[in-house]
């Protein structure tokens, strides 16, 4: 009877291939193997969706015990909860706004560059390149009253040490010449942030099939930011799966992954006086450094 209700949810031809799946696989003891997961898992995903789901318990734990059912105990790992989250997986802008602390004083005077579409919540002042819908943000700009200055972050138009603190987050990986920017950077505030998406963030979220998108992902290295470029071998199409799963409504174990070790997919990288950095090239080579080498 439950089996009967939760293939009923089904569109047709998703329906007539899980009941031919079922039917093989009752008449075969092998287990199920690779393209059996690849199909499948899709189709709970159509089940969450259905109407009703989500608020029948008892639909939703049976829905989760056939699938489990049908798949090898190493894949359990990768079947949704069924459960909707209380809230979504936090985004970066509401975890440094809302989980990391700042030494920042009331009287420090802070400026954003790259302020784009999420402002840090404690900066006076903000700045980005991009006031207009540009290829890097997908969401509106956001001026909600404070200070705004357009700039090229190359060539910022403040005097040394104007500000107390800088916060840029998420620009470097986007600029032609990073090290020109954090020289900037270091210039104008005496203090700051950066955060920079790592290597394994850009893989697992697909961002390295986007054309001039992200030029460098990041890590660091002791007290000094590096920069690696992508190369064309790596610009290639890797699948959603993990971003989907990250932004998914309904809970999931890669969901619990993140938010334990985001530090695997940023780089976060606090400066005093001057940034370390090491911007490094496709092939290998120093293109510029903090010290002066490669530039």
């Amino acid at each position: 009877m439950m089996l009967t209700r939760i293939v009923n949810r089904l569109e047709r031809r998703k329906r007539e291939k899980f009941e031919a799946w079922m039917r093989a696989r009752s008449q075969s003891s092998k287990t199920a193997g690779a393209d059996d997961v690849r199909w499948l898992l899709p189709i709970v995903k159509e089940l969450v969706r259905s109407s009703g789901i989500e608020d029948d318990a008892d639909l939703r734990h049976s829905a989760q015990e056939l699938l489990l059912t049908q798949l090898p105990k190493e894949a359990w790992m990768l079947a949704p909860g069924l459960e909707k989250r209380a809230e979504p997986v936090r985004s970066t802008w509401t975890y440094q706004n809302e989980v990391m602390k700042w030494d920042i004083a009331e009287t420090d005077l802070v400026l954003d560059v790259g302020s784009g579409g999420y402002p840090f919540q404690r900066a006076n002042h903000l700045a980005d390149k991009f006031p207009e819908e540009t290829t890097h943000r997908v969401e509106p700009m956001v001026l909600d009253g404070r200070t705004f200055f357009e700039v090229d972050i190359e060539r910022l138009p403040f005097e040394d040490g104007a500000y107390d603190f800088v916060f840029c987050s998420h620009v470097m990986e986007h600029l032609d010449n990073p090290g020109q920017a954090m020289r900037e950077l270091s210039r104008v505030g005496k203090r700051g942030y950066l955060e920079v998406p790592t290597r394994l963030s850009d893989v697992m979220f697909n961002f390295t099939r986007l054309q001039d998108h992200h030029r460098w992902h990041s890590i660091r290295l002791g007290n000094t930011l590096c920069l690696i470029e992508w190369n064309e071998s790596e610009r290639r199409e890797l699948g959603n799966e993990f971003f989907e799963a990250l932004q998914s409504a309904y809970t999931n174990p890669f969901q619990d992954f993140f938010e334990r070790n985001r530090d695997l997919f940023f780089t976060s990288f606090h400066w005093e006086r001057q940034i370390d950095f090491l911007v490094i090239g496709k092939n290998g080579e120093i293109l510029d450094s903090s010290s002066g080498i490669g530039k």
